[in-house]
C-alpha cells in the first residue's frame, strides 16, 4: 500500500464529516436508477417518495404524488392557470406536469439548487412542452431556496425584482384592481397591462421543504410577499419526526447526513392539530392538512426492499420510520388578505423608483 492510499486513508473522516457541507444528498445518486423506463413513455427522472395506490412502479407512483399535490391545491381554490412558482422541481418532471394540466400556468417559474437540475429541466421543456401550453412564460432559476434579500435580486422570492431592473420592464402589481405601474419614456404611470408575476398565484413543493434554512416557519415568511394577496395559495408535503420526538445523536444525525435544518427535526409540532394552530398564528388562512402516510410509506419501502442490494437497505430505514411514527404530510394555506389604501400603496411604487 503505497504512501498515497494511506494519506487517503487518513483523511477519510474528514472527508465524510464535511461532505455534506458542500455536496447536497441529491447529487449523490441518479435518479434513473429509479426511474425504470415505462414501456411507450420517455425515461423520466422522478425524485419523490411516490404515491403508491395502485401501482409498484417508481415513476408512475412518483408521478401520481405530484399530481396529487395539484389537486390538492386545486381543492383549496386554485383554479389552474396564473402564475406558478415550483420549488425543489429537481430534475424538472413536475414543471412538465404544470403544463400538461387542464389550463397550464400563465406563467411557471421554477427554482432548484443545483445546475446541473436546471439544464435539464430546461432540455426537457424545450422537447415536450405540450402545444396548449406554447405560450406558457417559463423562467427557470438556479439558487438556494433560502432568498437573501442583500444579494439575491434575481431570485423568485424577491418581491421586489420588477422595481431593481432585473427584468426588461419594472412592474409592480395590485390584486385588487390589477394595475400595473410601467416605466415609459422616463416617465412613471399607472396603466393596465400583464399580471407579471410577482405574485404567484400558487406556490408548490414537492418532497423538498424540510431542507429549506433557516425552518419551516421562517423559510414560509418569506413567501408571502410574492403570493396573491388574500388569494395566493401554498402546497407542500412535509416529513414530521414521531410524536414522542428525536433523541439528540439521532437528530444530529439525519440534520447532518440528509441536510435537514436541525429545527425541522427538534422543534415540530406533536399533532396536526398543532401544526394547523402554528400557521394559522403566523398568519395563514384556510390551512388544511392531511396525513398521507398510507399511500406513501409502505409502497415507498416495499418497492425499494424489492430491488435489493443498497436500496433494500434504504427500504428497511423506510420501515422503521413508518414504525416509529413518522409522518408524511400535505399542506394548504392561503396568505391573510391585506388591506392598503391606494394612496400609500402608489406612494411606496413612487418611493421605490426614485
Amino acid at each position: 500500500m503505497g504512501t498515497s492510499t494511506y494519506v487517503a486513508i487518513a483523511f477519510l473522516p474528514l472527508i465524510i464529516l464535511l461532505a455534506p457541507y458542500y455536496i447536497e444528498p441529491y447529487q449523490l445518486w441518479d435518479p434513473v436508477a429509479l426511474n425504470d423506463k415505462v414501456e411507450g413513455q420517455r425515461q423520466t427522472k422522478w425524485c419523490n417518495m411516490g404515491w403508491w395506490e395502485d401501482t409498484n412502479s417508481f415513476p408512475l407512483a412518483a408521478n401520481a404524488l405530484a399530481q396529487k399535490l395539484i389537486d390538492f391545491a386545486k381543492e383549496g381554490g386554485y383554479a389552474g392557470g396564473g402564475n406558478v412558482l415550483d420549488i425543489g422541481h429537481g430534475a424538472g418532471e413536475s414543471l412538465l406536469l404544470h403544463l400538461n394540466s387542464s389550463a397550464p400556468p400563465r406563467h411557471l417559474h421554477g427554482l432548484t439548487s443545483l445546475s446541473a437540475d436546471t439544464k435539464y429541466a430546461q432540455s426537457i421543456l424545450d422537447q415536450y412542452t405540450p402545444e396548449k401550453a406554447i405560450s406558457t412564460n417559463i423562467e427557470l432559476y438556479t439558487a438556494s431556496a433560502h432568498f437573501n434579500p442583500t444579494k439575491d435580486l434575481n431570485h423568485p422570492l424577491n418581491g421586489m425584482k420588477g422595481f431593481m431592473g432585473e427584468q426588461k420592464r419594472d412592474l409592480a402589481y395590485s390584486d385588487e384592481d390589477e394595475l400595473l405601474f410601467e416605466e415609459t419614456g422616463g416617465q412613471g404611470q399607472l396603466t393596465l397591462g400583464d399580471d407579471a408575476p410577482p405574485p404567484y398565484d400558487l406556490v408548490y413543493m414537492l418532497d423538498s421543504i424540510y431542507h429549506y434554512p433557516p425552518s419551516l416557519i421562517p423559510f414560509l415568511q418569506t413567501l408571502k410577499p410574492v403570493l396573491g394577496n388574500g388569494k395566493g395559495i401554498v402546497v407542500y408535503t412535509d416529513i414530521l419526526p414521531p410524536p414522542k420526538g428525536l433523541s439528540r445523536w439521532k437528530s444530529w444525525f439525519v440534520s447532518y447526513i440528509l441536510s435537514v435544518p436541525s429545527p425541522n427535526l427538534t422543534d415540530r409540532p406533536a399533532s396536526l392539530e398543532e401544526y394547523k394552530g402554528l400557521l394559522e398564528k403566523e398568519g395563514w388562512k384556510a390551512v388544511v392538512i392531511e396525513d398521507w402516510s398510507k399511500g406513501v410509506w409502505k409502497g415507498f419501502s416495499q418497492n425499494l426492499i424489492g430491488r435489493g442490494g443498497r436500496w433494500e437497505k434504504v427500504g428497511r430505514a423506510v420501515e422503521r420510520i413508518e414504525k416509529e411514527g413518522w409522518r408524511f404530510v400535505a399542506v394548504r394555506a392561503k396568505k391573510v388578505q391585506q388591506t392598503m389604501s391606494h394612496h400609500s400603496d402608489f406612494g411606496n411604487i413612487g418611493r421605490c423608483k426614485s
